[in-house]
């Protein structure tokens, strides 16, 4: 460890311990009210990446190399999500307030204020004007930038008395437009505004305080927006205003969100005005401010509200671009190549690209991975199900708790359900930001009111999510209806599957109910919900993951194996109707040598037997049996026990019965036998009789090729007395 880098650290612990015992003088504003919380935080952000290492170790240990490609990308998947963890716990590690009256004014300095047009609905457009000309400060110039020309336009700036400008050359989007106001214009400093963003009368008076001092190159105020109720898309995007810019705005490193914002005039002309390298302008520009030791504010309260996508189209089309947008930087501009950069200013712009990423790659393979097992009847670990719930299951209770007090009061839960859920949306902003290196891609305006959008059908946009419930949901039906080796594994892989199926479900409720908004909403219906209901998802989520770690430690998997087998075989054949056929008890197995399945090859040593293939076709009756059948029998000696192989053990005799059917009409000879299992009876259907394990596993085989894996067989040796019984000494 270099010396400066030790001598920021050791203050750094210094600092973190007296504030856990009390002792630090809180001089920041909320930063001893916040402190439980904070600590509550922290503590469990040190358990679950403690947690999440020991699991991963154990994982690695664990990983079935017999599923090579897919296992290993697994482990992958679980390294990375643990990554993700500590990139926004770290984030999220101390959380910087500032007060609602913001900071008082000095020295008046000029502002002006442009509010970006181009193409928005007029109304729209007017509305906008007019609260920016109510802005309550004396020394402001309002300009209307029209980038498409429209008279409409001009005739409101003329309107409100506002400076209009239109441009010949369109080039750069809004950058573009904005640079072209700038070179014209002379104020101080400039608060940029979108055109359907409404700004509060105090926007510039509460804002402008922090400009006293010289280094401050930007100040971002919190963003409001317009949603229906519920905000069903999480267009409020809480977790990112409530929480990251915080916890950015901590490491000098809260970025411009493009509007609400105003900005240095010195400052911009220190990097040549507004970025124009990327889609839209405020994260480049902040970040090339940060890089020249400029430094930035977040406002945690919002002074302005505007409008939001009303549908999933208009989501991913602006999603889509926000992420192209950070992933461009993050491949093609990397922060970590930025000298002027601090170390955590680098990997808080190196998490803007990276949380696209794991939204788009890493997350569906969580999804995909309960699918595939079940489907495959291949699993990514060979450890027990109880030592992976052991070890898997408190890491997950302890991440989720941990998010939870992170985010507090915010509610997070949902907020993960639409994150995970526009993966398809980054994946498309993945492929254009990789091959957009040399030339920027177009950027698209979003028709945001809800009236204003024509509605398109939906299902086709959530396409994917749909494949990933649908697969989830079949490939628990299909796992049920061909039957499990081993019932922990399928029960652990429902809960995965039902799991995803309710993270995809919440965009895909999102973009197919019709929205309700708040205007149209009872006054009741628009309060608060209380921290019960914030965070019911969370509490019922641990409730269900403790119960769910209960039942794998503490369960008899042996007769949960049993009951479920039963289970499947009354529903599966239930209802069938009953085929004429005798008890089986009147039924023999043909010698060992023949046992195989007629198709299987080495019976042919058996004709001058009298053994034909033909002949197993069904069952073979002892008093029906030819002469040649019966001396084959005699001719097979039995040193010891016999072997057989149990095909299942059922409660009803019935289900034993269509067992045996559909051996007999594959070609096998079966019997039954009926034991007591703590007290209750049991049917248990076999296949014998053979000489040794070897002959049983050979014909098990065959068995199971013919079956396709539908049930699990095991081989086991009984008393010679049950095949006497049976076939007569």
């Amino acid at each position: 460890m270099t010396d400066p880098n030790r001598k920021k650290i050791l203050p750094g612990l210094k600092a973190w311990w007296s504030d856990v015992i009390g002792t630090q003088s809180y001089l920041r504003y909320f930063e001893r009210e916040d402190r439980k919380r904070r600590l509550a935080g922290q503590f469990l952000t040190i358990i679950t990446i403690g947690l999440g290492i020991y699991y991963l170790a154990w994982h690695a240990q664990h990983i079935n190399w017999e599923a090579t490609l897919y296992s290993f990308i697994f482990f992958l998947a679980e390294f990375i999500g643990l990554v993700l963890f500590t990139f926004f716990a770290f984030n999220a590690w101390f959380l910087r307030y500032h007060s609602p009256q913001g900071v008082s004014v000095e020295k008046p300095e000029s502002i002006d204020v442009f509010i970006t047009v181009a193409g928005e609905p007029v109304d729209i457009v007017a509305e906008t004007v007019r609260a920016a000309v109510n802005i309550d400060y004396p020394n402001k110039k309002i300009y209307l930038l029209d980038d498409k020309g429209d008279i409409a336009y001009k005739n409101i700036a003329e309107k409100f008395g506002c400076g209009y400008f239109a441009r010949d050359d369109h080039s750069h989007a809004k950058a573009g437009n904005l640079n072209y106001a700038f070179e014209r214009t002379t104020g101080d400093l400039i608060l940029t505004i979108d055109a359907d963003q409404i700004p509060q009368p105090q926007i510039v008076s509460t804002l402008i305080g922090y400009f006293k001092f010289p280094v401050i190159g930007f100040v971002q105020s919190k963003q409001d927006f317009k949603v229906p109720l519920g905000d069903p898309f999480g267009n409020t995007d809480r977790i990112f205003y409530n929480v990251m810019q915080l916890g950015k705005d901590m490491d000098n490193s809260a970025f411009s969100c493009g509007s609400g914002v105003i900005y240095r005039r010195r400052a911009l002309e220190e990097i040549g005005g507004f970025s124009t390298w990327n889609l839209v302008e405020d994260v480049h520009t902040s970040m090339l401010l940060h890089d020249r030791g400029w430094r930035s504010i977040y406002y945690h309260y919002p002074l302005s509200k505007g409008t939001a996508p009303a549908d999933i189209h208009g989501v991913y089309r602006q999603r889509r671009q926000w992420a192209a947008d950070s992933l461009r930087i993050l491949f093609w501009d990397n922060p970590f190549f930025r000298k002027g950069l601090t170390f955590k200013q680098k990997l808080q712009y190196f998490h803007l690209g990276f949380v696209y990423l794991v939204a788009a790659f890493v997350m569906p393979l969580f999804f995909l991975t309960p699918i595939w097992a079940l489907l495959t009847h291949q699993f990514v670990l060979i450890a027990p199900v109880r030592s992976y719930v052991l070890h898997r299951f408190p890491y997950f209770i302890a991440m989720s708790l941990a998010y939870g007090i992170l985010n507090y009061p915010t509610h997070y839960m949902y907020a993960f359900k639409m994150w995970t859920g526009l993966f398809p949306a980054f994946i498309h902003a993945t492929w254009i930001a990789l091959w957009s290196r040399k030339e920027k891609p177009a950027y698209r305006i979003n028709v945001k009111p809800a009236e204003a959008v024509k509605r398109k059908n939906p299902f086709l946009a959530i396409l994917p999510q749909q494949g990933i419930i649908f697969l989830s949901l079949f490939a628990v039906v299909y796992a049920f209806i061909k039957g499990a080796e081993t019932w922990d594994y399928y029960l652990l892989n429902v809960v995965w599957s039902i799991w995803s199926v309710w993270t995809m479900s919440g965009i895909c409720i999102a973009a197919i109910k019709t929205n309700r908004w708040v205007e149209e909403a009872a006054p009741e219906k628009q309060k608060e919900p209380s921290l019960i209901l914030r965070a019911r998802e969370l509490f019922i989520t641990i409730l269900l993951t403790l119960f769910i770690t209960f039942f794998f430690t503490v369960a008899d998997m042996a007769e949960v194996n049993e009951s479920l087998n039963n289970f499947r075989q009354e529903i599966l054949f239930k209802g069938r109707v009953e085929k004429q056929t005798t008890f089986i008890i009147e039924r023999i197995a043909p010698p060992p040598e023949s046992l195989p399945h007629p198709a299987e090859k080495g019976t042919e040593g058996l004709k001058d037997q009298g053994y034909t293939p033909e002949k197993t076709k069904g069952s073979v009756d002892v008093r029906k049996a030819s002469a040649k059948e019966r001396e084959a029998v005699k001719k097979v000696s039995f040193e010891g026990d016999p072997w057989v192989i149990q095909v299942a053990s059922v409660k009803i005799q019935k289900v034993a019965k269509a067992y045996k059917e559909k051996l007999m009409a594959s070609g096998w000879t079966p019997y039954s036998v009926l034991a007591k299992v703590k007290e209750e009876e049991w049917v248990r259907v076999r296949v014998g009789f053979f000489r040794n394990r070897e002959e049983a596993e050979k014909a098990a085989e065959a068995m199971r090729e013919k079956f396709k894996g539908e049930s699990r067989y095991w081989m086991t040796q009984v008393p010679i007395k049950e095949m006497e019984e049976l076939l007569g000494k």
